[in-house]
């Protein structure tokens, strides 16, 4: 059961990427876009609560500690990618799970086996070959500070999960996300406002598909986020990491050729296979 529902985070967490790319985003877009899927997530964890809260020290503090997180997350993970190429910030970006994987056998004393580096090295690899795409692009001075930060808080994400679980009654999840949708909103309401004096008068409206995908977008990572708190409570970093971080990579190339009309290079279609026999070596020994 707890392996179907990592299968189905992983296709929610797919989805969702699509339909950002579908949305097209700009920079400034970005925000605001985020901005609704904190309302949506908000609006969701209420409803799952009843209209009911559940709140003690732990709550209110990891879920601040996510909302935050979330938030550093999403703001470094666009600047970076303004700043330099987005096929190398997106690599960087997925080698994070080194570092989940790394905190967790030190801080919780998880296993890790000799398979399971050698499988982790085929999905590093996997992923290299999936994103890594040669570029001219120029990078801007800041641009490797702004990445290492990226790659910090997508790793801290997942280990904010791990912490809670460890830390707290994970059925408390759902008043958690209340607590970091409610922070999420705050922040981006802010951020928004100060990137909205700063804009001409002649900025674009967004347009219907804008709000639709927000709404998808608040649904779906809602639904994976609270499935990978669980998650990663349940399973050992090194299996729930590769798993997800790994399966998103693959299933999102893949439904990007469906949904996208993009092309898969060889190389990326030898890294799905790669990848692919990487997360079984990792989750079956």
């Amino acid at each position: 059961m707890i392996y179907l529902m990592l299968i189905s985070t992983v296709i929610a967490a797919s989805l969702n990427s699509i339909c950002m790319k579908k949305a097209k985003l700009s920079t400034n877009a970005i925000f605001s876009f985020n901005l609704l899927v904190s309302a949506v997530w908000l609006v969701i964890a209420f409803v799952v609560r009843g209209g009911g809260l559940t709140l003690n020290g732990s709550v209110i503090f990891w879920g601040a500690v996510y909302g935050i997180t979330q938030f550093l997350f999403i703001l470094f993970k666009t600047a970076s990618m303004n700043a330099g190429p987005v096929s190398v910030t997106t690599l960087i970006g997925n080698a994070s799970l080194l570092i989940s994987v790394c905190v967790s056998v030190i801080a919780w004393r998880e296993a890790v086996t000799a398979i399971d580096i050698v499988g982790l090295t085929l999905l590093l690899l996997a992923i290299f070959l999936c994103t890594y795409k040669k570029s001219n692009e120029a990078y801007k001075p800041k641009w490797k500070y702004l990445t290492i930060a990226f790659c910090i808080f997508a790793a801290a994400v997942g280990l904010v999960f791990k912490a809670f679980g460890k830390t707290s009654n994970i059925t408390y999840r759902d008043d958690m996300l209340v607590i970091a949708s409610a922070v999420m909103l705050l922040l981006y309401s802010v951020f928004c406002l100060f990137k909205r004096s700063l804009q001409t008068k002649n900025a674009p409206k967004p347009g219907v598909w804008f709000f639709v995908s927000a709404l998808l977008c608040g649904i779906l990572s809602y639904f994976y986020n609270r499935s990978n708190m669980l998650l990663a409570d349940t399973l050992d970093a090194i299996i729930f990491f590769p798993a997800f971080n790994g399966g998103v990579v693959l299933l999102s190339a893949v439904l990007s050729v469906g949904f996208c009309k993009e092309k898969l290079s060889a190389k990326q279609s030898i890294g799905i296979l790669i990848g692919v026999l990487a997360i079984c070596i990792i989750g079956m020994f």
